[in-house]
């Protein structure tokens, strides 16, 4: 099920990022976001075999007071922006300071990472609104034991058919562990991937057909973003392989063997669409060939026609030349008669139309035309 969210492209800008950073020491908590004035929205859903409970609070405090023991418990926040919240969640969960870092620095690789207490996931959550362009979100992760947070930049997400399976209670996830819902909301994410990628593909197709069709200024402007949007896909896509290898091949005591096995079918999954990636790679790169090939086979379409018309009129011009020279026929041994005839003007018009529709038949006899 795909989330209602309104995905944007966010515009780098390296210099301010570089400022942002400079001078500060490791964990520092910095949103490097667009600035952001609404209130984290924090929830959580505890369960267990036979009972869900759902909770929202305005803070973290609020939230530990409401939290039960003996479930498993999924903590979402939606909002990164504010560092007492983060600061707040991380105090309560005993995470590492760079970890939190990393939560507000929504342009950190996909990764997988390895703590003593917890493991750290960082995944990139994708979208595509229309063909041709898609929106991009950092969604963090945090496996600990009985519980899982997750971070997101704004609300909404693809993991509502991951919450009606918990409330409905007919799936594997609410007698497995919180590695099986961890790897449940990965799976919905990739399969979300597989969206994108495919409308990405079908947007390729029609461009290249397109540019079959006709060449045209404008059309250099999309190639150039499709190459953005692929490398964009790339990567996202081929960290996200590395991630769920990791996880995949840990031997952290938070990941059951049990849990080995879907993840063995979730990394399948990567690999086929980062195969899909690499097809389209050879699209769009062929995309500027294309239109360089409809280019040239205008140009030369519009150098032909401008040599026959150029062929023709020279003819015309020998004529007009002839009758054009200025000898005096009284005078000169050798007159032109039909300069003093009454039909002289129109005789020398008709032969210009005649050389001209000849030299027009012997092109289409050769095929120039």
């Amino acid at each position: 099920m795909v989330g209602k969210k309104n995905y944007k492209f966010r515009k780098e800008d390296p210099e301010a990022k570089t400022v942002l950073k400079t001078g500060v020491p490791p964990g520092t908590l910095i949103y490097t976001g667009e600035k952001n004035t609404q209130l984290p929205v924090i929830t959580a859903i505890q369960y267990k075999e036979d009972k869900v409970v759902e909770y929202t609070a305005k803070s973290i405090d609020e939230l530990a007071q409401k939290l039960e023991t003996g479930h498993l418990t999924w903590i979402n926040i939606d909002g990164v922006h504010d560092p007492k919240v983060i600061n707040d969640c991380g105090k309560l969960m005993h995470l590492e300071n760079l970890t939190l870092e990393d939560v507000m620095n929504i342009e950190s690789r996909p990764k997988f990472e390895e703590f003593e207490s917890y493991i750290f996931i960082i995944l990139k959550d994708m979208h595509c609104p229309e063909q041709g362009n898609f929106g991009m979100e950092q969604i963090s992760m945090v496996i600990k034991e009985n519980m899982l947070i997750t971070f997101q930049e704004e609300t909404g997400d693809v993991f509502d058919g991951v919450r009606g399976r918990i409330r409905a209670g007919t799936s594997k996830i609410r007698v497995r562990g919180i590695d099986y819902l961890a790897y449940a909301l990965m799976d919905a994410i990739i399969d979300n991937y597989i969206v994108v990628t495919e409308t990405f593909d079908h947007y390729l197709d029609d461009l290249e057909d397109l540019l079959y069709a006709t060449t045209h200024r404008r059309q250099l402007i999309k190639i150039k973003e499709a190459k953005k949007h692929y490398n964009t896909l790339k990567r996202v896509v081929h960290p996200m392989k590395d991630v769920v290898y990791n996880m995949y091949r840990t031997e952290h005591r938070l990941i059951t063997k049990r849990t080995h096995i879907y993840t063995r079918d979730l990394y399948d999954h990567v690999t086929s669409i980062d195969d899909t990636i690499i097809q389209s790679r050879d699209k769009v790169y062929g995309l500027m060939g294309i239109y360089q090939s409809g280019t040239n086979n205008m140009m030369n379409s519009i150098m032909k026609t401008l040599t026959i018309v150029s062929a023709i009129f020279m003819a015309l011009s020998l004529i007009a030349g002839i009758y054009g020279m200025n000898f005096d026929p009284e005078v000169s041994k050798y007159n032109m008669p039909e300069l003093k005839w009454v039909y002289g003007y129109p005789t020398a018009l008709g032969l210009m139309a005649v050389t001209a529709l000849v030299l027009i038949i012997y092109f289409r006899f050769r095929k120039w035309l």
